[in-house]
């Protein structure tokens, strides 16, 4: 009676030791992101989450990896991860001040950022000179090309700050802003599913390109050394062959 019961404890015990092994398991094989709202690449109002968020599930589903995205305002869904409390974020320009917080996969997709404007402001610029005195509406820790950073940083032009695509533009429609810098498909995405027939034909943008850029997943120098390098290396390598899968494309036809 005696060993028998021993015999139950140890495999009791053994039973328990198991199921929390396989929790830590399951813990490191998930991975914690951030994000913020920026349709039609990343969003918990969209079918997958967006294109930008099917195609970085999908590179770590091939490398065994699952993804938990919680969405928060971009400036906290920055801090959150820069901080560690999160091993990544989406989805990010690397820059300069931001390598300082992160290291950077390889590139996802690529972004075009322009200017929208009112069709009946006559707006046209060469250079970013012709635009300083412009009231413009812009979203802090996003990057609209080096120059752009720097005479904002520097107070050298006539910026709104709002973490809101959507409220700009409708800041825009009321004449309380001459100038939206966004990327080009989310703004027209915004513009098309967001506002009136009335309203959205009111709208237009300037065809010169104020930034190209790639757009990356950031993640954390914040967390465990051993545990960035994993999941960098994961990610990129089922990137790759998310690309070489063909199903990459398919994706971004989404678009």
């Amino acid at each position: 009676m005696t060993r028998l019961l021993s015999v139950s404890l140890i495999f009791i015990f053994l039973n328990a030791f198991c199921e929390e092994a396989e929790l830590i398991t399951d813990k490191t094989k998930t991975v914690s992101i951030t994000s913020g709202e920026w349709p039609p690449y990343t969003s918990q109002d969209l079918e997958g989450g967006g294109v930008f968020t099917k195609i970085i599930t999908q590179a770590f589903s091939l490398e065994g990896y699952s993804v938990d995205i919680k969405y928060y305002p971009w400036q906290r869904s920055y801090f959150l991860t820069a901080d560690g409390q999160a091993d990544a974020s989406l989805s990010w320009a690397p820059t300069d001040d931001r390598k300082k917080d992160f290291v950077f996969s390889d590139p996802v997709t690529f972004s075009t950022k322009v200017f929208f404007h009112l069709k009946a402001f006559k707006f046209n610029w060469n250079s970013l000179n012709d635009v300083r005195h412009l009231r413009t509406i812009a979203t802090k820790k996003y990057t609209y090309g080096n120059e752009f950073d720097l005479a904002a940083k520097q107070n050298q032009m006539n910026i709104i700050y709002s973490n809101n695509d959507e409220q700009k533009f409708r800041m825009l429609l009321a004449g309380r802003a001459d100038l939206v810098p966004m990327e080009k498909l989310v703004g027209l995405f915004l513009i098309k599913n967001k506002f009136t027939k009335r309203q959205a034909s009111r709208i237009t943008y300037h065809n010169k390109p104020l930034q190209n850029t790639p757009i990356c997943v950031a993640f954390s120098k914040k967390i465990n050394s051993e545990r960035l390098t994993t999941l960098l290396q994961a990610f990129n390598e089922g990137l790759a062959k998310l690309k070489e899968s063909g199903q990459y494309d398919k994706i971004l036809e989404d678009l």
